[in-house]
């Protein structure tokens, strides 16, 4: 008998996002201000939705999970932007759209944390401005725009089959 999946919430993205992917546009800027160097994004039909797993034990605010201690890692609901990248590095989660949170954001592979851009931050200033918000993985900022470390308890509840290893604590 096969298993049954779960079913994958739209990614509701939003409608510049969607006009400038479905056309096949890419970013422009200096490719030497950005650590990730050139990136390119995915065409609008290998968007697909994500799990990026996001591990609480390091957050400020941890202890305030309902299921803390026993659970230190949720699976975040993400679509992932970007296809490939000439700097050093994965590409995945370089630019994020959260569409429980409807926010831009970039995940921190290393340390399985997603910082998400201000609410006001838009696919066109993203586009006017790329570098700093691809960069904002590494500075954890961007100008003119707060960004928070996502809070995941909150609207992504902790599934009982984890398919990631959990970082050591």
């Amino acid at each position: 008998m096969a298993k049954r999946r779960q079913p994958v919430p739209d990614l509701d993205l939003p409608a510049d996002l969607t006009a400038f992917l479905a056309v096949s546009k890419q970013l422009e800027y200096d490719p030497a201000t950005c650590h990730a160097g050139a990136v390119t994004l995915l065409p609008l039909p290998k968007v697909k939705a994500q799990r990026f797993p996001v591990e609480t034990s390091g957050s400020p605010v941890f202890e305030q999970d309902p299921h803390f201690p026993k659970v230190n890692s949720y699976l975040v609901l993400g679509a992932d932007l970007v296809a490939s990248c000439t700097g050093d590095y994965e590409p995945v989660g370089l630019l994020l759209w959260l569409p429980v949170e409807k926010q831009y954001g970039v995940w921190d592979s290393s340390h399985c944390t997603i910082q998400m851009f201000g609410s006001e931050v838009t696919w066109e200033r993203i586009a006017a401005a790329p570098a700093p918000h691809i960069n904002a993985g590494w500075t954890g900022s961007i100008p003119d725009a707060p960004m928070e470390d996502l809070v995941p308890w909150l609207a992504h509840p902790y599934g009982t089959r984890q398919v990631y290893t959990p970082q050591p604590a």
